[in-house]
């Protein structure tokens, strides 16, 4: 019996003894086996982001130069737009009124008068002219030519004017590259004045069978005379009134250069619009971001209380050799912003995101060992024991950095379908068995 008692204490303290060696070895195991974080190495392209400041800026601009009367200067009355306002086409961009008003006007009234006059006089004593209707289409045709050949040649000098201001030449067809909107006007303008004067040519040489008597030209050309004058100084006088000056076409005001009581002659542009169809940009200088951008670059602007995704629509080099990434401003930023004139003289603020071009692999910055040229990682390599139990080893890799941004890295080889241990709590070695922190 004594014996019995024996042996099952001796079993029991068997186990206890087994259990606790067990116990201790799993605990030795734990204490001295190095415990890392796993991740798996992923593909995709780098990306890093770059704050930067724009402001708002115009692609092309027009000049609004008014024409003023000849041999006259205007006051500004008012001005009715500001920088960054809309405008429509027809809008009133300012009023002006001619100097000298009154004693113009009874000048101009005086000349008109006096044609008149001298009008009914001249029918007075020409009663008995008969002009046949072959007289009268050989005047028809003999100032029509006239004034062709006055149109072409005012035509073509202000064309060459700009074709020379710009260093550009006239091609047979279209427009010379980089002719802006005024010169293919002009250019337009020519072209037409060339087509009138041929046709008022061969209108003149048909007319021209046709004889005119001395007596018959005479009073044709005093009576044309005298109802020009009077034209003329109608047309004065009817200028003389408060003139209105208006957009040309649908835009944005880009500068305003005259203010009420500013006298303006006509030979500067008094205020400029955004050309016909060209909206406001965006323009930010890039000049300090270390990566390429390039057009289509991601970027977000920060519009009021919104933040509006984008795209670079250009990148160009100004006047200062600074290099500009250029963004439109769309609809949705406007609206933001609450118009165009609550952006004018701002800055905006923009994020722009560079984008590798080639996929690589990425990993966490805390994966990757070492410095300079000498770059590692630990890959995991797991094997299965007998009883099923995993064993992970790590081993060691060496690695090229290609970027480094904001706690990623991009590496050049191709680490797919691994996984890497990082965040150890001890220094590893190649081959060193880990266990993966556990929560």
């Amino acid at each position: 019996m004594n014996l019995k008692k024996f042996a099952v204490r001796g079993l029991i303290i068997l186990a206890v003894v087994v259990a606790l060696c067990m116990f201790l070895s799993g605990t030795i195991r734990t204490i001295t086996t190095p415990k890392v974080r796993l991740t798996a190495a992923k593909n995709g392209k780098l990306e890093e982001q770059y704050p930067v400041t724009g402001k708002l800026s115009y692609s092309a601009t027009y000049k609004v130069m008014p024409e003023v009367p000849a041999g006259q200067s205007v006051t500004v009355t008012k001005v009715n737009v500001r920088e960054g306002y809309t405008v429509k086409e027809g809008d009133v961009l300012f009023t002006a009124q001619v100097a000298d008003y009154d004693t113009n006007m009874a000048q101009y009234q005086q000349d008109y008068n006096k044609a008149s006059s001298d009008l009914l006089d001249l029918e007075k004593k020409s009663g008995d002219i008969r002009i046949r209707k072959t007289d009268q289409a050989y005047a028809d045709a003999y100032y029509g030519l006239r004034d062709a050949q006055e149109e072409n040649l005012t035509a073509k000098i202000d064309m060459n004017t700009l074709l020379s201001a710009q260093s550009l030449t006239l091609p047979q067809e279209g427009y010379p590259d980089g002719a802006d909107e005024k010169l293919t006007a002009a250019i337009d303008r020519f072209r037409a004045s060339e087509t009138a004067l041929s046709e008022a040519q061969a209108a003149f040489q048909k007319a021209s069978r046709y004889s005119v008597s001395d007596e018959v030209w005479n009073y044709i050309e005093q009576t044309r005379t005298l109802k020009e004058t009077m034209a003329d100084s109608q047309a004065k006088m009817e200028a003389l009134s408060e003139l209105n000056y208006t957009a040309p076409h649908d835009g944005y005001v880009v500068a305003v250069n005259v203010k009420s009581g500013d006298p303006y002659d006509g030979h500067s542009a008094a205020v400029e619009l955004s050309a016909a169809d060209k909206g406001p940009v965006i323009r930010a200088d890039v000049s300090s971001v270390k990566r390429t951008i390039a057009k289509g670059a991601a970027v977000t602007v920060e519009v009021g209380d919104e933040k509006i995704d984008a795209k670079v629509a250009s990148v160009e080099v100004g006047e200062d050799g600074a290099k500009y990434a250029v963004v439109d401003l769309t609809k949705e930023m406007i609206k933001a912003a609450g118009s165009v004139y609550a952006l004018t003289d701002k800055d905006i603020s923009l994020t722009l995101t560079y984008r590798a071009k080639e996929s690589t692999t990425l990993l966490p910055l805390s994966a990757v060992h070492g410095s300079d040229q000498d770059r590692y990682v630990y890959v995991v390599n797991r094997e299965s024991s007998t009883f099923g139990a995993d064993k992970m080893t790590v081993k060691k890799q060496n690695v090229t950095v290609l970027a480094e941004v904001k706690g990623v890295v991009s590496i050049q080889e191709d680490l797919s379908y691994t996984t890497i241990a990082y965040m150890e709590d001890r220094a590893l070695n190649d081959g060193d068995t880990v266990m993966e922190y556990t929560d």
